[in-house]
């Protein structure tokens, strides 16, 4: 938990980012506020697009957040992307393009974690040490357990219960969980403001 309001950067939207969190090309960022970005989290808006986070998202400490990249032409004599190393955080090259990163509101996401994932819809919860590969979609109300790792392209429906490597839905949730998480935030946010003090 934080120590010193001296630790963060508070934004209009009163969205608190850690000093040592990397936000590349902060332009590209969209935050709606009350949020919370914590240590060594960094966020690459190198890529030309934006990346839309909604109100009252934590970020945990050391997530690093990637656009996927894909290429410009579908042409399959056109070779793309095939030596793309999709943990190295390269921007997109002349022959690809990135898409937008979209976090929905009320969505925590673990220490440890790295998003490659094109949308992560509202009341989401990801556990800690996920890795979520390019193109893939979460919908609203899910968790995603600790360790987990979704492959590219995969798409988690509404109120699931995700693990494993590769990831698998193992369970559902009931549809009252949205308005728990929604609590939750709120309340965590709160919490946070408040023990920072001012």
């Amino acid at each position: 938990m934080p120590t010193s309001k001296s630790n963060y950067i508070v934004t209009a939207s009163q969205s608190y980012i850690s000093r040592s969190a990397s936000i590349l090309v902060a332009p590209n960022l969209h935050s709606k506020g009350k949020s919370v970005i914590q240590k060594n989290v960094t966020i690459h808006g190198e890529f030309g697009v934006s990346i839309h986070i909604g109100r009252y998202v934590y970020i945990d400490d050391d997530v690093e957040i990637v656009p996927s990249v894909i290429p410009v032409s579908s042409d399959p004599l056109l070779e793309v992307g095939s030596s793309r190393n999709i943990s190295s955080g390269e921007p997109p090259t002349e022959n690809e393009k990135a898409l937008p990163v979209i976090i929905g509101s009320h969505t925590k996401i673990g220490k440890n974690c790295t998003i490659h994932s094109i949308s992560i819809g509202s009341c989401v919860r990801i556990g800690s040490n996920c890795r979520i590969f390019p193109r893939s979609k979460i919908h609203d109300c899910c968790i995603i357990e600790n360790d987990t790792t979704i492959p590219s392209d995969m798409v988690i429906p509404p109120f699931s219960r995700v693990r494993g490597n590769p990831a698998r839905i193992v369970g559902s949730l009931p549809e009252c969980c949205g308005v728990e998480f929604v609590e939750d935030c709120v309340k965590e946010y709160t919490g946070f403001v408040r023990e920072l003090g001012d």
